[in-house]
């Protein structure tokens, strides 16, 4: 093999032995051996540091002007719900007062005979079957809530919209005659639903402790509800999740009446006369059928 020549070994041992270009050497050489200046990176990151803080600046700024604002349309908004609340309870109870008035005055006008009367026993039944009258008796007072650390906890809820529905449905089947869930008096078309985190009855917003009231005979209620699944499933929340369920028996309760609306689906269905004249039956068209299999 043939040794490498001159050149090659001049090549070779420049790039094994010098590992900086020459231009590297002569800027060292320009400045004389000193390191080089800085000042420039200096200056850029002293301009960046001050954009970064006016930036930062203006947006605290920003942020600070705001939250007036944020804090004003809060207090507005409150104002809206407190004011709409007093208008709705205002209503209501301007509707109280008409309906009575209005059941005195129906009074009056059937009162006067036997059929009148016999009319009003039938509208009081009505009224009491639909919620539409207070009520006062005997019953049961059921409180269920949540323990007070599965209430603190974000967006955490172990009794739900279908818990109340099911104990409230346990209610009506071991007998109660009335029953009311958080103040809210039930009726026929009432409904337990959940918006996010509130619960509504009848579309009115009640909190826990969930208190239901059911009117009845408090002993044959309390040995019928204690064999029904929701006396299981809360039984068993209580022991799982530490959820607060007691059953209470009262001497005398007092439900308010239930907030009926109109019907859109019932109808009055009426009876067609009946004709004194008997009807022939109609005559069949259909031709006879030979029976005999003879020829035809």
């Amino acid at each position: 093999m043939a040794d490498p020549k001159p050149a090659e070994l001049g090549i070779l041992g420049q790039l094994l032995g010098d590992h900086l270009d020459a231009g590297y050497d002569e800027a060292h050489q320009r400045r004389g051996g000193e390191p080089p200046k800085r000042r420039s990176h200096k200056a850029w990151l002293v301009g960046g540091a001050l954009l970064a803080g006016l930036l930062m600046g203006v947006a605290a700024s920003d942020a600070g002007q705001r939250a007036p604002d944020a804090d004003q349309a809060r207090r507005s908004l409150a104002d809206d719900v407190q004011a709409a609340r007093a208008n709705t309870e205002e209503l209501s109870r301007r509707a109280a007062e008409l309906a009575q008035s209005l059941d005195q005055a129906r009074g009056r006008a059937l009162d006067g005979d036997e059929a009148g009367r016999a009319e009003l026993d039938r509208l009081t039944a009505l009224n009491q079957a639909a919620g539409a009258v207070a009520v006062r008796g005997p019953g049961l007072l059921i409180t269920v809530r949540d323990p007070i650390e599965a209430r603190g906890a974000q967006n955490h809820q172990n009794i739900l919209d279908r818990d109340l529905q099911v104990l409230v449905n346990a209610l009506w089947s071991s007998g109660a005659e009335a029953v009311a869930v958080g103040g809210v008096r039930l009726q026929p078309r009432a409904t337990i639903r959940q918006a996010g985190g509130a619960m509504l009855v009848d579309n009115r917003p009640i909190t826990q402790p969930y208190v239901l009231e059911a009117i009845g005979s408090p002993a044959e209620m309390r040995d019928a509800l204690s064999l029904t699944e929701a006396s299981r499933r809360f039984l068993g929340f209580a022991a799982d999740y530490g959820t607060v369920f007691t059953v209470e028996t009262r001497d005398e309760l007092r439900l308010a009446a239930a907030g009926i609306t109109e019907g859109r689906l019932a109808a009055t269905v009426t009876k067609p006369p009946v004709s004194s004249t008997t009807q022939p039956p109609p005559r069949s068209t259909t031709p006879p059928t030979s029976t005999t299999g003879g020829k035809r």
